[in-house]
């Protein structure tokens, strides 16, 4: 059995998702590679879209939501879709062809296995959306499962569903150290900290304005910002470090579980994967100004259930840092977490794709 899992490096989280399922599939003994659909088919298209990403998310970010927004009910046959995977589909035809994997999971929104066909033995097709939300691009006609996050997402997808397609709740694929939860027994030492997820790419607007607050409100709270790979985000926060002694910088660390179960709550950016993890971890997530986008789309899943709380200017930020103040309203964020959590996402999926293609393989062999 082979496993085929195509990603891109546009954000951390896709590429996060793909490592947790091949650690699944290795486990089951399946074969399993990883391709990045912009790396492998030219590195300098690969850095314009990193690039462009980066850039629109950092300092354009109405723009980007702006765009998300008026492509979202784009259906699977828009012309737009098929724009977009134009640079990609021969390369990952060519590499299915190659591979002949038995499984193909798709972990980033693209049309290209849109143009395989029954008679080339296609392999079974699976996507993992990776966000609490409804967007018309992970869609197209060959795919035979969508794993969701979350059930009350599917009445919204069925628009874009084809005949003989399934959605299947799974959750978001997270790594094995968060199948166990062990509320308050993080790495921070006895006193009560609060940590700051920046995301892998280290980003998070108006940093010393909103740690400022938390100061003032948490004298007693240690504080531990996750920089990620944001360098120059770590010396600034090691340089307030020396006036303010409560105050750690860390940079891109493994044992993410261990923090979060450990915080009183964290202050987090909402993409799909970090929230899972918070999620998984019970670790309830104050999250300042979303992205427009799916990480808007993403807050307010988390706060229509109870898990988060989000603001969008520093009124707002004390008004819910005051809240977070009593334990009380922690312990509620934290069962609200435990119930949206599913740790077992990635061991959910797999599961469910080796089902499919044993069961393709016993209705050939009759």
């Amino acid at each position: 059995m082979k496993a085929l899992l195509l990603t891109a490096h546009i954000g951390d989280g896709h590429h996060q998702v793909a490592h947790a399922l091949r650690e699944a599939y290795r486990e089951r003994g399946v074969s399993t590679a990883i391709l990045d659909i912009y790396r492998e088919t030219s590195p300098r298209v690969a850095h314009f879209n990193e690039w462009t990403y980066e850039w629109t998310t950092r300092f354009a970010p109405q723009m980007y939501g702006v765009s998300y927004r008026a492509t979202a009910h784009f259906g699977p046959d828009h012309a737009f879709w098929k724009v977009l995977s134009s640079l990609s589909r021969q390369m990952v035809l060519r590499q299915v062809q190659e591979q002949r994997p038995d499984i193909v999971l798709q972990l980033f929104p693209d049309h290209a296995l849109a143009s395989i066909s029954e008679d080339e033995g296609r392999p079974y097709i699976g996507v993992v959306i990776t966000d609490f939300t409804v967007h018309g691009r992970w869609f197209h006609h060959n795919v035979d499962t969508y794993f969701i996050a979350h059930a009350s997402l599917a009445e919204g997808m069925r628009q874009f569903l084809q005949p003989g397609q399934e959605l299947v709740v799974s959750g978001i694929p997270i790594r094995q150290q968060f199948l166990s939860c062990h509320i308050g027994e993080g790495v921070g030492g006895r006193r009560p900290y609060i940590l700051y997820a920046t995301g892998g790419r280290g980003v998070f607007p108006h940093l010393l304005s909103v740690l400022q607050r938390s100061r003032r409100l948490f004298p007693q709270h240690a504080v531990y910002v996750m920089c990620g790979r944001n360098r120059k985000m770590r010396q600034q926060v090691e340089r307030w470090a020396q006036s303010w002694p409560h105050i750690h910088a860390l940079p891109f660390i493994d044992n993410v579980a261990d923090w979060l179960q450990g915080a009183d709550f964290a202050v987090v950016k909402s993409g799909g994967v970090t929230v899972s993890e918070c999620l998984a971890s019970a670790c309830p997530m104050l999250i300042y100004r979303p992205q427009p986008g799916q990480e808007m789309d993403n807050a307010e899943f988390l706060v229509r259930h109870g898990a988060a709380k989000a603001v969008n200017s520093t009124t707002e930020l004390v008004r819910a840092l005051r809240t977070l103040r009593h334990s009380t309203t922690r312990a509620a964020m934290q069962a609200a977490c435990l119930s949206l959590a599913r740790p077992d996402a990635a061991a959910a999926v797999v599961e469910h794709t080796l089902q499919q293609v044993q069961a393709r393989r016993s209705v050939v062999h009759r």
